[in-house]
């Protein structure tokens, strides 16, 4: 039976990814089938090892609870200390802001419910253990997801690359520097200026509008910074008015019409950010792909975790929806705790 599920979700995560693998459903049914493979090669080799041991069912099931123990709890470790270096990282590096503290949030909550379900089994403290499974279901509906975001991304990047030569190549702007474009947006506009050099009949759009911290728009210094490393100005149009990514393809879109360009568009922006990216362009009816520039590494966890949030409140409804539904026994349980806790004054 679980061979036959993850056929089934496999072959539906590959249809669904030949559509358009431009949205995260491919990425969720491909990670639960190679989840569910996986878990069914672990099993085999166990019950493998169990046999030429010649271990009887109740050490096997010994043995079999004690790696459902350790294994998470060995990677959560691994997760959560890893998380907190990069953050500490983030802090020397970057300026301090929620968005770049994000992987060091994350690592002091990996590490804390870690230490909370050590503390409830190792005192025996039923209430805090109460509370701690619980909560394994919205963490078991947002890790999978996180995961399956992840791998999509890195699938999604390959498939990017292969599209079909694109009418426009729009780079996505970003913040400037004291009005000048700094490395991480400046590995957005050379990344597209390669593009357009490799694809004679593209025009090259850059895309962004002016902070209220900026003397001029993005857009405008991406095209000065574009036509310094040797991008042809004829054919080359600049977007000024966006904010966010959205605008940035809405009003690209608008000046493409207005010039007469029409086909598909290529969105540039740097990798962790390229699948959302391609997400809006499908939301928006947009044919075309968005590839992204490399990141420095450091900088990665807490940029994925940004844009996996920013996924989330795009389909804000249905995930309010799914954590509300799995968050219930959770809510429901501390309100009981409560009021028998105030019964007992």
């Amino acid at each position: 039976m679980s061979g036959l599920l993850t056929l089934v979700l496999a072959v539906s995560g590959v249809v669904l990814a030949r559509r358009d693998p431009r949205r995260l459903l491919p990425g969720v049914l491909l990670t639960l089938a190679a989840t569910s493979f996986v878990a069914w090669a672990v099993g085999l080799v166990l019950e493998l090892g169990a046999t030429l041991a010649g271990l009887d069912e109740q050490a096997r099931n010994l043995v079999g609870g004690l790696l459902l123990l350790v294994v998470p709890l060995v990677a959560g470790l691994a997760l959560g200390v890893a998380l907190v270096v990069n953050g500490v990282t983030m802090l020397r590096r970057e300026r301090r802001s929620p968005a770049n503290m994000l992987s060091l949030l994350a690592g002091v909550a990996v590490l804390g419910v870690i230490a909370l379900g050590v503390l409830a089994v190792s005192t025996g403290w039923i209430e805090l253990a109460g509370v701690l499974l619980l909560l394994m279901a919205p963490i078991a509906y947002l890790g999978p997801a996180f995961a399956a975001f992840l791998g999509w991304s890195l699938v999604y990047a390959r498939l990017a690359r292969r599209a079909p030569a694109p009418a426009a190549v729009v780079v996505l702007g970003s913040g400037l520097v004291q009005g000048r474009v700094p490395p991480l947006l400046a590995q957005r506009v050379a990344l597209g200026v390669d593009v357009q050099r490799r694809e004679l009949t593209s025009v090259l759009v850059l895309s962004g509008g002016q902070g209220a911290d900026e003397p001029r728009s993005e857009g405008e210094a991406m095209a000065q910074h574009a036509r310094e490393i040797g991008a042809p100005a004829e054919r080359m149009l600049v977007e000024s008015a966006s904010t966010t990514t959205g605008a940035n393809l809405r009003l690209s879109r608008t000046l493409l019409a207005e010039s007469g360009i029409e086909g598909s568009v290529l969105a540039v922006t740097n990798d962790y950010h390229a699948f959302r990216a391609a997400t809006l362009l499908r939301k928006l009816g947009i044919t075309g792909h968005a590839i992204g520039a490399r990141t420095a590494r450091y900088y990665l966890p807490s940029a994925l975790l940004r844009e996996f949030i920013a996924l989330l409140r795009e389909h804000s409804v249905l995930n309010a929806i799914a954590l509300g539904v799995l968050m219930l026994p959770f809510v429901m349980y501390v309100v009981l705790s409560l009021g028998r806790l105030m019964g007992g004054i």
